[in-house]
């Protein structure tokens, strides 16, 4: 149920912003105006929130500092596995499609940063290439969403979100798991969050 309602909601405010452009009276109307200019603050805010209760939860883990330990040593593990997973679909998506090897390693390097990853791909190979780079990782954090709390080894599932299980997806990692888990989602996606923009520069270089 719970997921039914996020994806209810994702697909309403999806809808409502589409409408925006198809119906000029929706898009002038004072309320739709202050949603846009306010949405991504609100974003922001109700992240942070989301990550100040999570730390709440994880700090009043038992026997904290040994499965802090534990955590970052899992997390980065993971985040390994991350990577490297997503660079061999890199790999393979070049050989199965007309792509060049450098897009499509690109593409799955985002490794969920739609927002990052679409607009520095438009820029450095052109509109059909952000095109694609926004698309396949907003995807990936979508079906985070949605797979997630389906899948029974939590842990290894972690690596869906990719970038996202350090903010967006978080969230819903922390609710149908623990408080270790969601630890470790946090430090892998903070590791992966660095290595992206690094991959995105070097594979962009070539």
């Amino acid at each position: 149920m719970f997921v039914v309602i996020v994806v209810a909601i994702l697909a309403i405010g999806l809808g409502l912003g589409l409408s925006g452009k198809f119906l000029p009276s929706i898009a002038e109307s004072g309320l739709y105006l202050l949603v846009e200019n306010s949405s991504g603050v609100l974003i922001h805010y109700v992240l942070v929130f989301f990550i100040f209760i999570i730390g709440v939860d994880l700090g009043l883990m038992e026997s904290r500092i040994e499965k802090i330990k534990m955590s970052w040593k899992s997390g980065f593990l993971l985040f390994l596995g991350t990577v490297s997973g997503s660079l061999f679909s890199g790999f393979m998506l070049h050989y199965l499609t007309d792509y060049q090897l450098a897009i499509t390693l690109a593409v799955c390097a985002g490794m969920g940063w739609y927002s990052l990853t679409g607009p520095f791909l438009a820029k450095t190979f052109g509109a059909m290439a952000g095109a694609l780079g926004f698309t396949s990782n907003f995807i990936r954090e979508f079906l985070t969403i949605i797979l997630y709390p389906r899948l029974s080894d939590k842990k290894t599932a972690i690596s869906i979100g990719g970038a996202t299980t350090m903010d967006s997806t978080l969230p819903i990692i922390t609710r149908f798991s623990n408080p270790e888990t969601a630890l470790i989602a946090f430090i892998h996606g903070f590791f992966v969050s660095l290595i992206v923009p690094v991959l995105l520069s070097i594979i962009s270089s070539f």
